[in-house]
């Protein structure tokens, strides 16, 4: 290992393996550092080891080379754990977990009884304090959940239709248009 965690070695050894399905990789401006990967779907990439960038965004995010910047590091016979971030150097980790961090002192705080389910003992407890832990409030109801929309009142239901005078509400025995009647019997003789 050079500084990095077995996992970030077990990661890079499988970006290496992927970078060799990269086709091509050109010198696009060796002072600035930038190259161009050529894909297999015809698309290019740019990579920028200087400022240390991938137009693909892994490495920004990641902090470790994607495949394309592993071709351009094979290429250019570069060593792969100079691009690799300083955050997963074992020197980072033990700068973060260097200080020790002591437990809270608890002797103040009461704690709840398995017979009584109350809260007992403790300094800043007080008779209105003290009182009976319950479950919290279900809000489902018992039973199987309904599956199913509910249909509303008015949906479904067929709309009665005068067959005389078309109006709705009756049928045409129980009309009480003159005017159908009249409508009826014009055009019955035609």
């Amino acid at each position: 290992m050079n500084g990095e965690g077995v996992r970030i070695e077990k990661k890079l050894k499988k970006v290496y393996d992927e970078a060799g399905s990269i086709i091509d990789v050109q010198l696009y401006s060796s002072g600035r550092g930038e190259h161009a990967v050529q894909l297999s779907s015809s698309r290019r990439l740019i990579v920028n080891l200087t400022n240390g960038t991938c137009s693909c965004q892994w490495w920004q995010i990641r902090g470790y080379p994607c495949k394309h910047v592993m071709a351009v590091i094979k290429k250019e016979k570069k060593w792969v754990y100079d691009y690799v971030s300083l955050r997963y150097k074992a020197q980072a980790q033990r700068t973060c977990y260097m200080n020790t961090t002591h437990p809270m002192e608890t002797h103040d705080i009461g704690f709840v009884d398995d017979y009584m389910g109350c809260v007992v003992e403790g300094d800043v407890v007080d008779d209105n304090f003290n009182r009976r832990f319950l479950p919290p409030k279900n809000l489902r109801k018992r039973g199987r959940p309904q599956s199913t929309r509910r249909e509303s009142q008015s949906q479904g239901k067929k709309v009665k239709r005068c067959s005389k005078c078309g109006e709705v509400g009756h049928y045409k025995n129980t009309c009480q248009n003159p005017r159908a009647d009249l409508d009826a019997d014009y055009g019955g003789g035609m």
